[in-house]
């Protein structure tokens, strides 16, 4: 039976993370907000409207929660537009290509805006390896929730337990769960030591041990 990879895209196709944690500092020292990097961590691979809902909420912030999420996006576009290509996760077109090879449908599910999504993956040179692109504006509900995943089961006309999801995020193994599916967690120096404890496998690198690891992973199940 055909199976399907999905993949998140920051932190997992480019090493985003380091970047907007000092970005969205900066942003946060703009709106005067105090914020401990450890709080921080929580809203990692998080829907973006429900983040911001949260920050203004908790911080009395003036401006509405959509007007937060435009500011954050622009502010990641003009990032990504200067330096996605530089920051492609080491290992990742070589996975790509083997997945191609085995005939798995492939698909993008992030939290970032689909133009952001765009600008990524035109510039790494990924675009024509996606079945499905999908982002966290597309649903209802974004992660932690499932909604973004069992879209993509829909559209690849599978079960979830045919569906194998990478993620670096707690928030985001916490929706490929709820959604039932199998999840591989991947964890670097740069992942907010996130707690991905709930993923099925868990991966280092995408470097030739972890891949193989993670390719007989996905085949045994």
């Amino acid at each position: 039976m055909r199976k399907a990879v999905i993949f998140d895209m920051d932190g997992v196709l480019i090493d985003s993370e380091p970047a907007y944690l000092e970005m969205n500092f900066k942003l946060f020292d703009e709106l005067g907000i105090e914020m401990p990097e450890e709080e921080y961590k929580d809203f990692v691979g998080m829907d973006s409207l429900k983040m911001w809902t949260m920050i203004k909420n908790k911080y009395g912030l003036s401006e509405s929660a959509e007007e937060l999420r435009l500011k954050e996006k622009n502010l990641m576009k003009n990032l990504l537009e200067a330096g996605a290509d530089s920051m492609t996760v080491r290992g990742i077109p070589e996975l790509i290509r083997e997945f191609r090879k085995k005939n798995y449908a492939l698909s993008l599910a992030s939290s970032s805006s689909r133009e952001n999504i765009d600008t990524v993956i035109s510039k790494i040179n990924l675009r024509e390896h996606f079945d499905f692109v999908i982002s966290g504006d597309e649903v209802k509900s974004g992660k932690p929730e499932p909604d973004i995943f069992l879209r993509v089961a829909s559209e690849f006309n599978l079960t979830p337990d045919k569906c194998f999801v990478i993620e670096d995020s707690f928030n985001g193994v916490t929706a490929a769960k709820k959604a039932g599916m199998y999840c591989i967690g991947f964890s670097t120096d740069n992942s907010n030591s996130q707690d991905l404890s709930g993923a099925d496998l868990i991966v280092n690198s995408f470097t030739e041990k972890d891949s193989t690891e993670l390719l007989k992973f996905i085949e045994d199940n």
